[in-house]
């Protein structure tokens, strides 16, 4: 049984200290709770619109920053996912970071689908990793990512129970996040978890509305757009008894031939057909 917390707290622009105080402070709360692992949403270390503070906000995995929190996450004993600016030698990632109960990084998830001012800083990553946990195995994605649905469906098929997404969502796209959610867990019967900034930064309003939701596409446990920590215990094992007890077995009916011959990786030309 996994009890996932998911901290939907405003973060305080360009003040990495600050941050990490907050990111702290909750870890010892959840840990009060019995929480196995606590996501942070997207770029909370430092706030979400950096735009080019970036290059002087960003850490390489080894920086101070994480190095505090991988100190107060083998204290409290509590696995942490946080989002952060990451720096690799000369390029730039919008990062999560996976932290282990015993305070080492398990890996990095770096995003794939950049939006807007984010391809002018950040370099796109290439990977989806699998994360093993002691309660099964999870997979990591930012706010743009949930809209290309060829992503979770491959983190399914790799064998992934829950989807976390990390996500710095605006008004007045509440209908977006909202369908999009569900349907990526529905369509691949794997547990979603979404937590997103909520509250004022810089000139945004970032909605909150994070969520639980189950393979069947409902909700499991939601808020609406106040600062609050919500915690649900899963068993991600029930993955396979969803798959089992619905008709509609999306993952095994494929049709494996169409996809073969199909041109998913063929580049968008909108005056062309494909």
């Amino acid at each position: 049984m996994l009890t996932i917390g998911l901290a939907q707290l405003k973060s305080t622009f360009m003040n990495k200290q600050d941050n990490i105080k907050t990111a702290i402070t909750t870890m010892r709360e959840c840990k009060e709770k019995a929480v196995d692992l606590i996501v942070f949403p997207e770029m909370f270390l430092t706030g979400y619109a950096l735009k080019e503070n970036v290059y002087e906000l960003a850490e390489p995995l080894e920086g101070p920053s994480l190095k505090q929190l991988c100190k107060a996450a083998r204290e409290n004993q509590i696995g942490v996912v946080i989002g952060f600016p990451e720096r690799k030698e000369n390029q730039y990632f919008n990062s999560a970071v996976f932290i282990q109960k015993d305070g080492t990084i398990q890996g990095v998830y770096r995003k794939v689908h950049l939006f807007e001012w984010e391809k002018n800083i950040f370099t796109a990553g290439n990977d989806g990793p699998l994360f093993t946990i002691e309660d099964g195995k999870i997979s990591l994605m930012m706010t743009f990512d949930a809209g290309f649905p060829e992503m979770s469906r491959i983190y399914a098929l790799n064998g992934a129970e829950m989807i976390i997404v990390l996500s710095a969502h605006v008004v007045p796209y509440q209908i977006y996040h909202k369908i999009m959610m569900s349907a990526r867990a529905l369509e691949n019967q794997v547990f979603l978890a979404v937590v997103n900034k909520v509250g004022l930064e810089e000139q945004s309003v970032y909605f909150g509305e994070s969520a639980i939701i189950s393979p069947y596409g409902d909700y499991l446990n939601k808020i609406d757009n106040q600062e609050k920590v919500i915690i649900e215990s899963i068993d991600l094992s029930l993955v396979y008894k969803t798959r089992e007890s619905l008709s509609m077995k999306y993952l095994e009916n494929r049709n494996l031939s169409y996809f073969k011959k199909s041109k998913l990786c063929k580049p968008y030309h909108p005056d062309k057909t494909f």
